[in-house]
Parts: structure tokens; sequence; C-alpha cells
């Protein structure tokens, strides 16, 4: 996807999704700004891992209650989501811990697969944007 491309796919999930008003912390207002320019400028890793820092950030001031929790227990513990969500939130947080808690590098497999990896961080990066807007827009007022 290119620039514009990119630009068109979040205002559709924005258009999509958005059908009121929305209202969250500007911790999270700052970190979805911070992901729609990575995305938008083709960064796909820093778009995965900023998006779920969002969707954190989002469920942990919603609910002061669960703060100290990790993010797979938030996700497990939030009742709006569908196992859908869920299940897509669970393959994000493992497709980026991959690239966080790396303990078994071979850059090898990285060379020789480049393009496959290319494209991995293009689609995870789409679903992570998908998601986080999904999360965003839990709460919203007519």
């Amino acid at each position: 996807m290119n620039q514009k491309e990119r630009e068109q796919y979040w205002i559709d999930l924005e258009d999509k999704f958005l059908k009121g008003g929305a209202a969250f912390s500007e911790w999270c207002s700052f970190i979805a700004k911070d992901t729609f320019a990575a995305f938008v400028h083709g960064a796909d890793l820093s778009t995965t891992v900023m998006a779920l820092a969002c969707v954190e950030t989002y469920l942990k001031t919603e609910n002061p209650d669960l703060q100290n929790q990790p993010l797979y227990s938030l996700v497990d513990k939030e009742s709006a989501l569908s196992c859908e969500e869920k299940e897509a939130l669970n393959k994000l947080r493992h497709y980026r811990n991959k690239w966080v808690h790396t303990y078994d590098l071979d850059d090898d497999e990285i060379v020789e697969c480049e393009a496959h990896f290319i494209q991995e961080a293009e689609e995870m990066a789409c679903l992570a944007v998908k998601m986080m807007l999904t999360i965003l827009f839990l709460n919203q007022y007519v």
C-alpha cells in the first residue's frame, strides 16, 4: 500500500466504526496520532507496537482496577469485545512479542525471506490499526 492508500484505509475504518462521538485519555490520543503517522509512512512494525500500546493504555484508563494487569489479561476481561476481536488482539500480541522479545534470532531467515516479513508486517499493521480503532470507539456517545 502506498501512503494515499494507507490514509484512505484509516479513514474508511474510522467511518465504519465511529457512528457517534468518542472520548478517551490524552495519552491514547497522543499514541493514536503517532500510530497514524507510523502507519501512513509505512513503519509497519512501529504501527503494530504503538497500536497495541494504545489499546493497553485505553483499557487501563477505562478500568483503573486493572492498572497492573498485562495486556493479555486486559483483553480477556474486556466484555465488550467479541471472541473474534479477542483472537485478533492476541494474534497481534503474539506477533509483537516475536519482535520485542527476541530470544532466538536467525539473521539468515530474514535475509532469505525478507519479502515475506515485509508482507506480514503490513498485514499485521492493518489489523493493528483496525483493532486499535475498534477499541477506541467501544464507548461511543451520540
